[in-house]
């Protein structure tokens, strides 16, 4: 199903490489973007209870997020976690956006500098290169 909003609802727990860049930006990431390392990494137990509920149309691995459980909420919490560049397997400059709202992880916005896409999320070599 699409979206108006250019997005495709979807119902589905993270993927490896989702929950691997996650991790990352919420420590290593939240660091580089100047956020406050308590704050970001005081989301990190969500990880395990995620569901990813839409995926962008346009073939970047943006992804929507819910939590299954409120046990896990972090206060109130909203804005911007990390926002760092890179690079793609790919080859491309990339963004890296980590948000959350209303106390949960609420979404992972991935998009390519140069508007190429479909592209991959950066593997771990590639973040090692945002630091």
């Amino acid at each position: 199903m699409t979206g108006s909003d250019g997005w495709i609802a979807v119902s589905r727990g993270l993927t490896a490489d989702e929950r691997r860049v996650l991790r990352w930006l919420l420590t290593i990431g939240a660091e580089i973007s100047g956020t406050a390392m308590q704050r970001a990494t005081a989301f990190l137990p969500q990880l395990d209870q995620l569901r990813v509920t839409g995926r962008c149309i346009c073939g970047c691995p943006s992804i929507d997020l819910a939590l299954e459980t409120s046990q896990l909420l972090v206060d109130d919490a909203s804005g911007t976690l990390a926002d760092v560049d890179g690079c793609s397997p790919e080859g491309p400059a990339v963004g890296l956006i980590l948000r959350a709202k209303g106390g949960h992880l609420s979404g992972l916005e991935a998009y390519a500098r140069d508007g190429v896409v479909p592209f991959s999320l950066p593997t771990d070599e590639q973040l090692a290169s945002f630091g």
